[in-house]
Order: C-alpha cells, then structure tokens, then sequence
C-alpha cells in the first residue's frame, strides 16, 4: 500500500471511529522508554497502529525528515511528536489524563538517568506543564457545563451513526464494540467515570437497552432469539460490503482484552479461533450486548 493510499484510509477510518486517535497518542506516550534510550512505540505494536503512526505524523515526507530522524536516535525527538500529536489528536479527558500519567512517570525516570541533555530535561518538563494546563482546563469544563447532557448528545451522536449503516461493514457483534468504544473514550466514558453508582448504573441500562434494540434489529430477532455466535454474531458481513480497515481498527481498539478477565470484548475485537469458554456458542442480543457493555464499562478499564 503506497503512502497515499494508506492515509487516505487511515484518515477514512478515523472519520467513523473517532476514538482512533485518542487511543493512538496514549499508546505513543506509554511506547516512550526513557531509561533504555530508545523508542518502543513502533517495536510490539499492531501492524495497524504502525499505519496510523504513518498516517498521523506523515512519516514520509520531506519537510519532517529531521524530526523523524531524531526519532532514531533520541527520547527528545519521541517528546517533539508527542507534543505536536497530543496537542492536534488528543481532545478527550481520558486520553489527556492518561498522556498526563505517563509524561508524569517519564519525569521520575528521566530523574534516575544522568546522561539526558538539559534540552530533553526541557521539552518534558514543558510537556507536562502544558498538559497540567489543558488538564485544569478540561476540570474546569467539566465543572462548568452538564456533563449528563454533553453524554446524552454523545451516546445519541454515535447511535444515529450506527443506525445509519456506518458500522456495517463489521460483524454484528463488532458493529456494538466498535459504538461502545466511540463512546467509552468520549463525553459518555467521561461521564461514567465520574459518575456515582446508581446514577452511573440508570445510564448504563439505558446504553444496553438501546444496544439490544439496535442489534436485535440489524440481526432481524425476535426479542430473546439466539442465534450461532460464530456462524451470525462474529461473522463477517458479505464481500461487498465488508470493511476491512475497520475490521483492524476493531482489532486494534480491543488489543486491551484478555479471554479470561473480559471474554466478550477479547471474541468481538480480536477474532480468535477457539472462543473463550465464557462465551456463549449460542448467544441473544440482550447476552452480547451485556457482556460487551460490563467489560468496556468496567471502573478498572483503561
């Protein structure tokens, strides 16, 4: 896939999956090793994570040689991008708080390493005022306006996307991880994570209750069929309409998912060849739909 080509997707995909880039700069910060000397944001990570990093920083071109180059050889030119791409990508409080957390513990390891240039102690130490700014900001954002509305905007934004097709080139199932990924890493996630028990709980009923009646209806059930979960609910739609860019993105949303802890999401997103016992091998929306929700949902989730 030429350079072009592979923006152009990237950029495509990102239009549907809004979450994309926010999960794209925490996983950059979290790759930044600072006492190794070296970046790991590129060595481990998904083929598709390496498309967005090419697509997000236009690797390829001229202009942006020397900063690449620094990439190679220095922390501090991993600590230029991450600046530029927290500022332009990064919008949602999770994924700021979560950059914040890591340039945080970048500082403590910087601070046991003595042969780092004055120049990198620098740009970190500018880094992390800027997001203590933006973090402040976004509080007193919060403060300021009803989080509980700027949530129901958000969950009814992503539902009319999915009830207007934008999701089916994905499998049944994967069609609601990818809704519930829009909205975990949004104003709705936000909220849930502020949010109190009951009032959280009452918000997360009514997120299932529309799931279920959205996947009941793109399955064409009767309220509590089951169906085969391999042969209809992970199945992928027909060639024309299959959409394997956003099959990735799944994949790539979910690598947080492991067969034990979280058996739904890791089926969904990761696709393997033996389910996880927990799943059921005939499942009804109502049981999908749940499942995926607790574990996206779950207080612990990153």
């Amino acid at each position: 896939m030429s350079e072009v080509t592979s923006t152009a997707a990237v950029a495509e995909v990102c239009q549907v999956l809004t979450c994309l880039p926010e999960k794209f700069v925490v996983d950059f910060a979290n790759g930044i090793d600072v006492a190794r000397e070296r970046q790991r944001h590129m060595a481990g990570r998904s083929g598709f994570f390496a498309r967005l990093y090419d697509g997000f920083t236009g690797q390829g071109d001229q202009h942006q040689a020397e900063i690449n180059a620094s990439l190679t050889d220095s922390v501090e030119g991993a600590l230029t991008w991450l600046k530029d791409l927290s500022e332009s990508l990064a919008r949602s409080n999770h994924a700021i708080a979560q950059v914040h957390a890591q340039v945080n513990g970048l500082k403590l390891d910087l601070a046991r390493v003595v042969d780092y240039s004055i120049e990198t102690r620098r740009t970190l130490n500018l880094l992390s005022e800027r997001l203590d700014e933006r973090c402040d900001l976004l509080s007193r954002e919060v403060a300021r306006i009803d989080c509980l509305q700027q949530a129901h905007l958000h969950l009814d934004a992503v539902f009319g996307k999915w009830g207007a097709g934008r999701f089916n080139g994905l499998s049944l199932s994967g069609r609601c991880y990818a809704a519930l990924e829009e909205l975990r890493w949004g104003a709705f996630g936000d909220w849930c994570r502020a949010a109190g028990g009951a009032e959280r709980q009452r918000q997360l009923e009514g997120l299932a209750n529309r799931a279920i009646i959205q996947m009941s209806r793109d399955a064409s059930l009767a309220h509590g069929e089951r169906v085969a979960t391999r042969e209809r609910w992970l199945a992928r739609p027909a060639a024309n309409v299959f959409w394997s860019d956003g099959e990735d993105a799944v994949r790539y949303l979910g690598d947080w998912a492991d067969s034990q802890t979280t058996p739904f999401s890791y089926a969904v997103s990761q696709m393997p060849e033996e389910l996880p016992l927990h799943v059921p091998r005939l499942g009804s929306a109502q049981r999908m739909t749940e499942g995926m929700i607790s574990e996206v949902f779950l207080e612990t989730s990153v």
